[in-house]
């Protein structure tokens, strides 16, 4: 690294004039994400959610009044008359022939269609069960399988009794029904077969249409029992009983029969569940469809009406003509994070409701609407589905957000410029130049070296040193790519410099001015070994870049106090105090905690203010300065004796008489009076600020604040005991806080006439706004007091 001139000077840009590259334009792209994490996130409203319950409600009475229980008998004998309608049906086109009943009509099938493996008919368990076990009996694709494979080979393939696979040859007299060529096995295992398989789904020619005989499996059934014969599956047991054996009894009726107080079985109990087994069920389930895509419409239809009535409205549809001003995909009733959130609720009602029911009546799994269970599943599925998308896409922009908190720009020294048209002032108090700028980063680079050449971890030292060293190199290539972008001055270089020569750089750039402390604020706050950007996962989406996630834990991450060791050792005791970074970060942890727990902070300032005043009654005020001293008087650096005494009064008093709080005598009160610590106290104790509710989530609002308020406080008070300036900070402040305030006027205004997704985008600003300002007012007020405080102080010099 080597020092180059520089002579570009240092100008204000516009934030419309973007100078640089887009990519480090951090400021557009979380911008993007956000409005990408809106179009995920539902928007759905209250009265969205109350169709989706109507709606859930109306349909689930429906289900329970109309579709009633499940019955597997009604839907087997329902689908037993439509098989035996399309065995008739087939067997006349193919016989061109009218047949009287369906025993007939099996019977000219089984003739005209033989397969071989019924030669087999023994070997696979007879007529109860050969169907099951022999594999060419199958309606599917192992089943059509197995057919071809007997063509070929003279072997019938299935399992025994015990669900081990078997193989047998085919007898004599059933390889009449092996073709004789290729062509012909083939046409035999495959269009003979289908039509063998017809013959049999109403039972055999002796018992169809008397008995309904044994079918052959349906094709859920029949994939069961192939996968029963992998070794794997066939040593699976459940109630003493193999997968082998219950699927057989499934099979033949006798799994779920009941039996009369003799012992003996009934006969209507027994529920065959061949494939007119499987229709039935099928046709049970799509009566109990009726009510879930009555409620899917109901649902869809609202959303569509309602969102295609709101951009008619907004697109003043007056005539026929003007539809095509209309965005469609909005009014679009599908694959929508709204939708899905309203289909979860109204499913979700609906399930509650026939389960409710099923409990009540005590007929629970009979009763329960397996098709409106199965769809609230597939409902809760799409709506964390599209909060899994919206989650990932946070992420991505936190990596941009933490970035942007990471890097100093143009933007972080706008916050510190001074009130006034008088750049050249502005410039001297807080806003760094171009050099200072670079200075920071060196500061950073050295600092994050610092932290990897004290690394000191067993067994993955060496690993992590690599991560980190790897880490740095990025990160300088990002900030000397980026320079430009961060700085918004055309044409702007990054240097970086070696040790010595940042020292001489250092001292010619005036560094007894406050810009210098200023840089050693911001360097104490970077913290390496963040993500600098994202990379693609399987799918192709964006997410952080996991390359340095290791750095990211107590072990192998970041150590504050080794770089504060290594700021104060380095950079202080020559233009400022010895450890001067130790300041900062107590002063900024302080702030911070304020911040961050005002609640905690009332409640403490409370109970310490009365025992002070217990103690102090009996003294009669004697040791209130000392006491005063004592709890705030670390505030103070730049104080001492009767300025220090007064200030630290002022300060427990809410702040000097002239800036609105009680003053010195407030503070002797408080301290003092019991009664009156009561009273006072509560606002001005030890954290120095009123409690409010909710500050926690303002990460950003109160970190910004908190290294606002410490610049002031230690900086430009208790370094430069400039007054002036830091009254002038305060003021801005208090303006931004002002102009937030009267945006919220116009929000809630605005709020009041709208209507739809546009209601709900505003109060989503209209709340992120309160948060903010609520955090800021806090600020304020510390900011106001110890201002004030100070003041105080320096009067009594």
């Amino acid at each position: 690294m080597s020092k180059k001139n520089m002579d570009i000077k240092y100008e204000l840009i516009p934030y419309n004039a973007f100078i640089g590259s887009k990519v480090f334009d951090f400021d557009k792209t979380i911008y993007d994400l956000n409005s990408h994490i809106e179009l995920l996130s539902s928007k759905a409203d209250n009265l969205d959610y109350i169709v989706a319950i109507a709606s859930g409600i109306a349909c689930g009475l429906l289900d329970i009044l109309w579709v009633g229980e499940f019955d597997l008998v009604n839907g087997r004998s329902f689908a037993s008359d439509k098989v035996d309608d399309f065995v008739k049906k087939t067997a006349e086109m193919l016989e061109s022939k009218k047949f009287d009943d369906v025993k007939s009509a099996v019977k000219a099938l089984e003739k005209r269609y033989p397969i071989p493996s019924d030669g087999n008919t023994p070997d696979f368990g007879g007529g109860l069960q050969h169907h099951l076990r022999d594999f060419a009996h199958h309606p599917t694709i192992v089943g059509l399988a197995f057919s071809l494979l007997t063509q070929f080979t003279e072997k019938s393939y299935g399992t025994d009794p015990n669900g081990i696979f078997l193989v047998v040859d085919v007898p004599e007299k059933s390889k009449l029904f092996i073709g004789k060529d290729v062509p012909q096995k083939i046409l035999m295992g495959t269009i003979i077969w289908f039509f063998h398989l017809v013959s049999d789904v109403a039972g055999s020619s002796s018992t169809a249409g008397v008995t309904g005989g044994t079918g052959i499996p349906g094709p859920i059934l029949a994939l069961a029992k192939e996968i029963s014969a992998i070794p794997f599956f066939k040593n699976i047991k459940g109630d003493n009983m193999s997968l082998s054996l219950f699927l057989s009894k499934l099979f033949n009726g006798t799994l779920m029969m009941d039996h009369d107080e003799n012992g003996q079985i009934i006969k209507e109990s027994i529920i065959k569940f061949d494939l007119r087994g499987e229709l039935g069920v099928t046709m049970e389930l799509c009566k109990q469809a009726v009510p879930v895509i009555a409620n899917e419409c109901i649902v869809r239809a609202f959303y569509f009406i309602r969102h295609l009535a709101m951009e008619m409205k907004e697109k003043k549809v007056s005539c026929l003509s003007d539809l095509k001003k209309i965005d469609w995909i909005s009014a679009k009733p599908a694959n929508t994070p709204t939708i899905a959130r309203m289909l979860t609720v109204s499913t979700g009602v609906f399930t509650a409701l026939d389960v409710g029911e099923a409990i009540a009546t005590q007929k629970y799994w009979v009763s329960i609407n397996y098709v409106g269970v199965g769809r609230f599943a597939i409902a809760i599925g799409s709506d964390v589905s599209w909060g899994l998308k919206t989650r990932n896409v946070k992420k991505v922009r936190d990596v941009y957000e933490n970035i942007k908190q990471q890097t100093f720009r143009k933007n972080d020294a706008d916050v510190y410029k001074r009130i006034g048209t008088d750049m050249d002032i502005q410039m001297d108090k807080l806003g760094l130049s171009l050099e200072q700028t670079e200075i920071l980063y060196n500061l950073e680079y050295y600092k994050t070296l610092n932290d990897i050449e004290h690394i000191n971890i067993p067994i993955t030292g060496e690993s992590v040193k690599e991560l980190k060293t790897a880490w740095l190199q990025e990160w300088a290539t990002f900030i000397s790519s980026g320079f430009e972008s961060f700085t918004q001055v055309p044409g702007a270089k990054m240097h970086w410099y070696t040790m010595d020569e940042l020292q001489r750089y250092i001292a010619g750039q005036n560094p007894n001015k406050p810009w210098y402390r200023l840089i050693l604020l911001e360097a104490m706050l970077f913290e390496p070994y963040y993500p600098l950007g994202t990379e693609k996962d399987k799918k192709g989406n964006d997410v952080p870049c996991k390359k340095y996630k290791y750095l990211n834990n107590p072990i192998n991450g970041f150590k504050k106090n080794e770089g504060d060791r290594f700021l104060n050792a380095q950079f202080t005791g020559k233009y400022c105090e010895k450890e001067y970074v130790k300041r900062l970060r107590k002063s900024y942890n302080k702030r911070m905690n304020e911040l961050n727990e005002v609640l905690k902070t009332v409640i403490t300032s409370l109970s310490i203010t009365a025992v002070i005043a217990i103690a102090t009654v009996v003294t009669v005020g004697v040791f209130a300065g000392p006491i005063a001293v004592a709890l705030v008087g670390s505030n103070f650096s730049g104080l001492s004796g009767a300025a220090l005494t007064s200030a630290c009064l002022a300060y427990l008093g809410g702040g000097a008489i002239a800036a609105g709080g009680t003053g010195m005598v407030g503070g002797t009160i408080v301290i003092v009076g019991g009664g009156a610590a009561l009273g006072i106290g509560v606002g001005a104790g030890v954290g120095g600020v009123v409690g409010s509710v909710g500050l926690l989530g303002k990460e950003n609002t109160i970190m910004q604040s908190a290294k606002l308020l410490t610049s002031v406080r230690e900086v430009f008070l208790n370094d430069e005991h400039d007054i002036e300036f830091s009254n002038s900070v305060y003021e801005q402040y208090l303006q931004n806080i002002t102009e937030i305030e009267k945006g919220l006027v116009e929000l809630r205004l605005k709020k009041d006439v709208a209507k739809g997704k546009e209601k709900k985008a505003i109060a989503k600003s209209i709340k992120m706004a309160e948060e903010s300002v609520q955090a800021m007012k806090v600020a304020r007020k510390n900011m106001l007091k110890y201002n004030s405080s100070f003041a105080e102080g320096l009067q009594a010099q």
